[in-house]
């Protein structure tokens, strides 16, 4: 069964939530998965438009209402000009979020791109073989969508207080319900938008991890194909080298989608963890009367975010740690004697040549690429921001 025919509990969450207007369309005939499509006369678009009108609604809404307490904020002697200016700028990264989801939608034919070079691999790899390595597609769906929705019950919980306390004291219960479904729905989406690259992501890992088992080593060192017995050896590693190529062309059309998402997302999450640690121990430093009612709400946004930066970077280096194996696997096979003909060192050689982790390294816009490896220098940018911002 292809990856995408288990997509469909993961598509309707994205498409409920208001990330995507695309619908899964089937083959007639056998039922399986054809393609996304995107149409006007789909419900899934009208739905898409609508959730779209009323979570731009609810960012105005709540910018007006906030304008209030920022008044508060200015005429308090007591508070730091800086903590002024990083509220501020957490409260903008809420608007910038929305906007950098919508990227996705706007790039239809590169997802398009993306899924047609998946479909080829799995056509190359063969059904049977497929069946045979099923992946965990679904496991990590229902575990993404419980973090999701737990993450959302428990912002909601901690925040909801600071969003009732801005809003009018006349309001009616309607009112009050549909601005904080409408809130749930936003916060939703932003986090289904990092499960969007997570599954991408791992689409792609999966099936380059499949090409390494076909190059284990076994006891006797000879060349080992899990399903391909008896298929000539040079034919194999044709045959992986072109799902390779096939898997970096769709991991190259993921990356020029999400690039700039994660370019933004990232950047917005770092000034956020940021903000949230200083303005939490502003309270203490200070004594801000102001901050007693969010004892627990910048902490909770400080672990919450910082986790949500680590999913990214950890999404974004599961292909590269699948091309690393890939690659010292077929080096320790082309060591151990296998490459007997000069044609067998050939294509043995040009396959290793294929094996770049650049091909399947996701860009922040050219900028720098993302990966686990940020970590060190994300967490002391953390420090060294922090001591400036209280030194001042």
């Amino acid at each position: 069964m292809s990856v995408f025919d288990k997509l469909q509990p993961f598509v309707s969450l994205c498409q409920a939530c208001g990330l995507i207007p695309y619908t899964l369309k089937r083959n007639s005939t056998t039922g399986k998965f054809e393609r996304f499509t995107f149409s006007i006369r789909n419900v899934s678009t009208w739905w898409f438009l609508f959730v779209l009108v009323l979570q731009i609604s609810i960012v105005v809404v709540i910018s007006h209402l906030a304008g209030d307490l920022q008044d508060v904020l200015l005429t308090d002697r007591n508070i730091p000009t800086t903590m002024i200016v990083l509220s501020g700028l957490s409260s903008s990264a809420f608007l910038a979020q929305l906007v950098s989801s919508r990227w996705i939608t706007l790039n239809y034919r590169q997802l398009g791109n993306a899924v047609k070079a998946v479909q080829k691999a799995e056509s190359l790899f063969g059904e049977k073989f497929i069946e045979e390595h099923q992946c965990s597609i679904m496991a990590r769906f229902f575990i993404g969508f419980a973090i999701v929705m737990a993450t959302t019950i428990a912002g909601m919980s901690v925040f909801g207080p600071m969003y009732a306390a801005l809003l009018p004291e006349d309001i009616n219960v309607f009112l009050i319900t549909a601005f904080f479904t409408v809130l749930a729905f936003v916060n939703v989406m932003f986090d289904c938008s990092l499960l969007f690259v997570h599954i991408c992501y791992y689409i792609i890992a999966h099936y380059i991890q499949l090409i390494s088992l076909h190059y284990k080593k076994e006891a006797n060192g000879e060349f080992y194909a899990t399903v391909h017995k008896g298929m000539d050896k040079i034919k194999l590693m044709r045959r992986d080298a072109l799902i390779l190529d096939h898997l970096c062309r769709a991991s190259s059309a993921i990356n020029s989608i999400v690039s700039m998402p994660v370019f933004s997302l990232l950047s917005i999450k770092f000034v956020t963890v940021v903000s949230a640690a200083f303005i939490y121990t502003c309270r203490f430093v200070y004594g801000i009367t102001l901050l007693e009612s969010t004892t627990w709400a910048y902490p909770f946004l400080f672990l919450m975010e910082t986790i949500r930066i680590l999913v990214l970077l950890t999404a974004a280096d599961m292909p590269v740690n699948q091309v690393r194996l890939l690659h010292e696997r077929v080096t320790a096979m082309s060591l151990s004697g296998f490459p007997k003909t000069h044609s067998e060192k050939l294509t043995l050689m040009t396959f290793l040549i294929q094996m770049d982790e650049d091909r399947v390294h996701l860009s922040a816009l050219g900028l720098f690429k993302v990966g686990v490896h940020l970590i060190p220098a994300l967490t002391g940018a953390v420090v060294t921001y922090m001591v400036i911002l209280l030194q001042n």
